[in-house]
């Protein structure tokens, strides 16, 4: 086997420019795969974590009521001592109890719909990363009276600015209506469009006692310590929470929209990695025919001389494995560097801000691979090569060698 290795090497750089060329394209190809995965994977993880950490967390807790109609009075049953159970689970980093519903902000010269979300600021701060969304002003841990925090597009069409007062309006499970004065005491950004136009966050104590709803909630949110074991954990919680009315919801669940997101971008990569490697294996195949249409003359003497068909298939198969693995070996390489230096820049993406925004990508990407996506791609490299020289190989096999010897190419 070394011997047909060295002799499978050696015939790759008779034709020395050929080799080159096909190892060019190999190269180009697998680096444009490996830089487009990183940038699409980068963008993709960039929005998980946006809409986890930001707005669903992990895992939701729901009524099937709320599920059915998100409304006000559509509360939890003895969410406190839930939310206790769960903030001592050892699994559970951190978690948080809000209020959830629809209302209208106005000013003096604007109104809007928006969606309330009432929160616990210190509980919100270690489930979400709401408090570094800032952009300006202060967190709703202030010590002033009914403090909201606005989307930064919300407050421009608004006209208000930080200490600028707003009226909330809201229905109370009794449908009585409710408007308050609540004052501005910070912005914040996000990379949804939407939710900056349309989201606002007051205190949950503020909502609850003006609804007079003290102690009750409508939402649970769960951030787990070890996300990867969030499949293992879910049909624990499931089974511990036997509220026959209670909705137990990952991020997927919650979130559809997103996951959808998810599910595409991940079938875009796997079809532009399988027509990358098709090309790719035409190319090669197109190639080891020609090798083998040049050597007819020489596999008709070595097969004459004594060496067996069994040899012969290898000799071709090795070529084309080695000219593959040396190019696609070569088109990760390249990939990684590429990877690596532009990951400490970034990739600016402010010229399509605006079609980003509406899927929740932020403006400036960081491109990252996964070591399990250079392995899957080296499989699937090897496996191209081995499918492309199957026709070249029975090609050489299937020739007579006393034909062959007296063939003049």
């Amino acid at each position: 086997m070394n011997m047909l290795i060295k002799i499978a090497w050696r015939n790759i750089w008779r034709n020395s420019t050929r080799s080159l060329v096909v190892i060019l394209s190999l190269v180009i190809g697998i680096w444009a795969t490996v830089f487009i995965l990183a940038v699409s994977d980068s963008l993709h993880a960039e929005s998980l974590r946006e809409g986890i950490e930001y707005k669903y967390g992990h895992i939701q807790i729901h009524t099937k009521a709320y599920k059915k109609r998100p409304e006000l009075g559509n509360t939890i049953p003895q969410a406190g001592a839930i939310l206790e159970t769960l903030q001592a689970d050892p699994q559970v980093k951190a978690a948080t109890a809000r209020m959830l519903t629809a209302g209208m902000i106005a000013s003096a010269g604007y109104s809007s719909n928006v969606e309330i979300r009432a929160v616990v600021p210190e509980s919100e701060e270690q489930t979400t990363l709401l408090k570094t969304r800032l952009s300006a002003g202060n967190y709703l841990d202030v010590d002033k009276r009914n403090p909201i925090i606005l989307g930064e597009k919300l407050a421009k069409k608004l006209k208000v600015d930080i200490g600028h007062k707003v009226v909330l309006t809201f229905e109370s499970p009794t449908a009585d209506l409710i408007s308050t004065t609540f004052r501005l005491v910070g912005t914040f950004t996000t990379t949804q469009v939407r939710d900056e136009e349309t989201m606002v966050f007051i205190r949950l104590e503020d909502l609850t006692r003006l609804a007079d709803m003290e102690g009750q909630a409508n939402e649970i949110v769960l951030k787990l310590n070890d996300p990867d074991r969030l499949d293992a954990y879910l049909p624990k919680l499931q089974s511990n929470l036997t509220q026959p009315e209670i909705v137990i919801e990952d991020w997927q669940q919650a979130a559809p929209d997103m996951a959808m997101v998810s599910d595409m971008i991940y079938q875009m990569d796997v079809i532009v990695t399988t027509i990358v490697l098709i090309v790719l294996a035409f190319g090669i195949l197109n190639t080891m025919l020609m090798v083998v249409l040049e050597r007819f003359k020489e596999l008709g003497i070595l097969m004459a001389v004594g060496m067996n068909k069994l040899r012969v298939f290898a000799m071709i198969f090795l070529e084309t494995l080695l000219l593959s693995l040396v190019g696609g070996i070569g088109g990760m390489a390249l990939g990684f560097i590429t990877i690596r230096s532009v990951y400490r820049t970034g990739i600016n993406l402010s010229l399509f801000s605006e079609g980003l925004s509406g899927w929740g990508f932020q403006e400036v990407v960081h491109p990252e691979l996964a070591l399990r996506v250079y392995l899957l791609i080296t499989a699937a490299v090897i496996i191209t090569a081995v499918l492309a020289s199957i026709y070249p190989a029975l090609r050489a096999l299937s020739l007579n060698p006393a034909e062959a010897i007296r063939k003049e190419v």
